[in-house]
This record gives structure tokens, C-alpha cells and sequence, in this order.
């Protein structure tokens, strides 16, 4: 009987055992950089800007392609009844059905069209390379969106663990004060502040609770992830972080960001391709030559020799259709000249356009480095007053704790009331929650000084 009950008890464990070693390795841990990783893998943002790179490279082809010339094969085939002049036949038929049958191929070749063709090309080639550097832009405002909210999620879970501490100290104090009540050592002043907080404290962590899951339902979204997959955030170290940090003024920041950010790399290449439309309008003065070839043959029905030509009364018949197509062949070249002299100014408005919109391409760049500029300052500004308010957090906290502590002695032994020892706990754990979001504030305004410089986002502990 103990023998069995060893071996259920066992058995039971050693499920329990599986089951639970099951859910911990199902929780996924997931670093910043992971979560940029599978970001940029899985977004639909990216794929359709990849697609519409491939439609650009697309145009290139053809621009290309339009330098070739062309060639064409087709074939003709018409019946006719009644009169008409038959070309092939040389002769004038009435009355019966004649059958025409002529294949013929045809070439085209642009000899010279004002070096459009050519700044086609040039511009297809940009605007591809444009549409690569939208491919990045997408790319960076993603990793920019993983970055904040994978920090947003990480302090609102650090916030969460806080409140629950902060709570189980609010419990533990209502615990001893109702202890104190019951022996009429406390009022019940006393007891309805002790009260208080514990309500206060549970409003703060439902609240930070709901906060923590909204912001890694956001991330998993950004990561294409399902809902319902359990994961785990990596903790940065916020003393890492600030020793790493590259210590560069905003001027330089800027220069390097001028180089490494798909926005200015982008600008500045529409404004290449505004360029090359100018030419392409300007092209339409020029004159245009062309070269066209064709070669050709047919068979007529009405194309007959007679049996017997020595006899004018003997019967004709239809030259067979290999003889005719032998026959019948002919080859065409030619050249065309056209020279524009008035369009109803169209080549005049084509021109002006194209140069408005270079200017709007130069302004839209000027702008973007503009943009850029302000950033890049207000970034820098940032860090350090994040530095300077994550120091002034941390004292102010280890000041709180301090205070709380010695107003938690005093009010122990009734040299102080609930009162002050409400304000104190109040103003510890506000000081507390000032910190973890200074400490995270910290980490997100250094690595935005990375995400200018071109730097892999990532932690030190990834």
C-alpha cells in the first residue's frame, strides 16, 4: 500500500514537475534588440516599400530597354468580294472573292530623341535608389517605436513590482495598527489612514498593471507577435549606459546623422531626380530621328497564270503560295526626321514644371536637414537633463527613504501620528516612482543620441 502510494505521489510530482518546467520555457526573454529584429522581419510596412523598390527597378528596365530597337512580326488576312485592284496581282478583279494573306515584319529604332531617353534612364536609376532609402526610413521609425515602447513597458513593469511592494508595506502597517487598535494603542483615525493608503496603494497597482500590459500588447503588435505568447523584457543598466555613451557635441552628432539618416539621403535624391526631369523637358526641343525597316510578302487568290500561255482560251490558275511569298517579298527602309517648332508651348510648360518642382525637391531637403538639426539638439539637451534629473531622483529617494523610515520608528512608539506617517510613506513611494522613470528616462534619451549616430540599438546585457 505504501509502495502504491509512493508511486502515484511520484507520478503526480513528476507531471507537476513537467507541466511547470513547460511554462517557464514557453515565456520567450526577449532584448531590445531581438524585439527590433523581429520587428523589422515580420512588418508589412517594409515588404510593401520593398515592393514598390522592385517597381522602381522595374522603370529601370525599361528605360533601358527603350534603347533597343523594336520588332515585330505579324500577319495579315482579308477576303474580299467585288471590285478592287489587286496589289498583289498587278490586276483589277470583280465579282469573286479574292483572298490576301501577307506576314510581315517591322523594326523601329530611336537614332536620336534629345537625350531623353538617356536622362531616363538617369532618373529611374534615382529614384530607384530613392525607393531603397524609404525602405530604410521605414526601417529606422520602426526601430525608433520598438525602442520606446520596449522602455515604456519595461518601466511600466518595474512601476507594477514597486506598487506591489509599496502594497504589501501598506498591508503589513494595516496589520499592526489594527493589532495596536485592538489593545487601544491606536484611534481610529489611525486605522481609516492605514486604511487609505492600502486603497490607495491598490488603485496604484491596478492601474500600473493595466498600464504594463498595454504597453507589451503594443510591443508584440509592432513584432507581429500573437497576443497570447508569454515573453519577458531585459532589464537595461542604466550605469552601462551612461558610461558607454559617446560623449559627441550636437554639431557633431549632426554632421554624422547628415550621412547615416535615410530622411536627408532620401531628400537629397528626389532632388537628383527633379534635376534630370529638367533635362528631359528640356529634351523636347531638340529634333527627333528614327529609323523604320520592314520586310514583307503575300498571296492573292486572284493571282493566277494561265496552264497553257500559248493559248489565250486555256485555263488560269492560282499561283501556288510558295511561289508568291518567293515572289513577293520586299524589304523597306526609311528614316523620319521631326523637329518641333510650336506645341502650343507644351515643351514651355513641361520645362517650367520641371523646375518648380526642383525647387520644391530643394526646399523639401532644406526642411528635412532643418527637422534634423532641431532634433539633434533637442536630444542632446535631453540626455543631460535626464542625467542631471536621474541624480536629483536618486537623492531625493534615498532622502524619502530615510525620512519614511525614521517616521515609521517614531510613529511605532506614538511619537508620531498617522498622519505624518501617511505623508512620509506618500512621499517615499512618489520619489520612489520618480526614479524608475528618471532611471528609464536616462536610457531611452542616450540611446536616441545612437539612433542619430547610426548605432545598433541594443543593451549591454543583451
Amino acid at each position: 500500500m505504501n509502495m502504491k502510494r509512493f508511486y502515484y505521489s511520484a507520478v503526480i510530482f513528476t507531471g507537476f514537475f513537467l507541466g511547470t518546467n513547460n511554462l517557464i520555457q514557453a515565456q520567450q526573454v526577449v532584448g531590445v534588440a531581438e524585439a527590433i529584429r523581429m520587428t523589422l522581419e515580420r512588418n508589412v510596412q517594409i515588404k510593401q516599400a520593398e515592393l514598390s523598390k522592385d517597381l522602381a527597378a522595374q522603370d529601370l528596365f525599361q528605360a533601358k530597354s527603350d534603347l533597343y530597337p523594336t520588332l515585330n512580326a505579324g500577319i495579315n488576312q482579308s477576303f474580299r468580294y467585288g471590285y478592287n485592284f489587286d496589289l498583289l496581282s498587278s490586276s483589277a478583279v470583280n465579282n469573286i472573292w479574292t483572298r490576301q494573306t501577307t506576314p510581315e515584319i517591322t523594326s523601329q529604332v530611336n537614332i536620336f530623341k534629345g537625350f531623353q531617353q538617356v536622362n531616363q534612364i538617369k532618373a529611374n536609376k534615382l529614384q530607384m535608389e530613392s525607393s531603397a532609402t524609404q525602405v530604410e526610413k521605414i526601417k529606422n521609425d520602426l526601430v525608433l517605436n520598438v525602442l520606446v515602447t520596449y522602455l515604456e513597458a519595461i518601466t511600466n513593469h518595474e512601476l507594477m513590482i514597486a506598487s506591489e511592494g509599496q502594497l504589501k508595506l501598506s498591508n503589513r502597517q494595516y496589520q499592526l495598527d489594527s493589532i495596536q487598535f485592538a489593545v487601544g494603542n491606536k484611534t481610529i483615525a489611525d486605522i481609516a489612514k492605514s486604511k487609505n493608503q492600502v486603497a490607495t496603494d491598490e488603485l496604484n497597482q491596478v492601474n500600473l498593471k493595466n498600464s504594463y500590459e498595454l504597453s507589451l500588447l503594443t510591443l508584440k503588435q509592432l513584432m507581429e507577435m500573437s497576443p497570447q505568447n508569454e515573453i519577458s523584457l531585459v532589464r537595461p543598466s542604466v550605469e552601462n549606459v551612461i558610461i558607454n555613451q559617446e560623449n559627441k557635441s550636437a554639431i557633431e552628432i549632426f554632421n554624422t546623422a547628415l550621412t547615416r539618416q535615410p530622411d536627408i539621403q532620401k531628400a537629397n535624391l528626389d532632388k537628383e531626380v527633379a534635376n534630370k526631369k529638367i533635362e528631359i523637358a528640356k529634351g523636347g526641343y531638340y529634333p527627333t530621328v528614327n529609323m523604320n525597316m520592314s520586310y514583307s510578302t503575300g498571296f492573292s487568290s486572284a493571282n493566277k497564270v494561265s496552264t497553257d500561255p500559248n493559248n489565250p482560251l486555256a485555263k488560269r490558275v492560282t499561283v501556288p503560295f510558295g511561289s508568291q511569298f518567293n515572289k513577293n517579298r520586299s524589304f523597306f527602309t526609311g528614316f523620319s526626321l521631326n523637329v518641333p517648332i510650336f506645341n502650343n508651348n507644351q515643351n514651355k510648360v513641361n520645362v517650367a514644371k520641371a523646375k518648380i518642382s526642383l525647387k520644391q525637391a530643394e526646399a523639401a531637403e532644406q526642411l528635412a536637414k532643418n527637422n534634423l538639426n532641431k532634433a539633434v539638439n533637442q536630444a542632446v539637451l535631453d540626455v543631460n537633463a535626464a542625467k542631471q534629473k536621474y541624480a536629483s531622483a536618486t537623492t531625493a529617494f534615498e532622502s524619502a527613504e530615510t525620512a519614511y523610515k525614521a517616521t515609521k520608528e517614531r510613529y511605532d512608539i506614538g511619537m508620531a501620528n498617522s498622519l505624518e506617517l501617511f505623508t512620509a510613506q506618500t512621499e517615499r513611494n512618489k520619489a520612489e516612482f520618480d526614479l524608475i522613470q528618471a532611471k528609464y528616462n536616462v536610457i531611452f534619451r542616450s540611446k536616441i543620441i545612437d539612433y542619430y549616430l547610426g548605432n545598433p540599438i541594443q543593451f549591454d546585457n543583451n
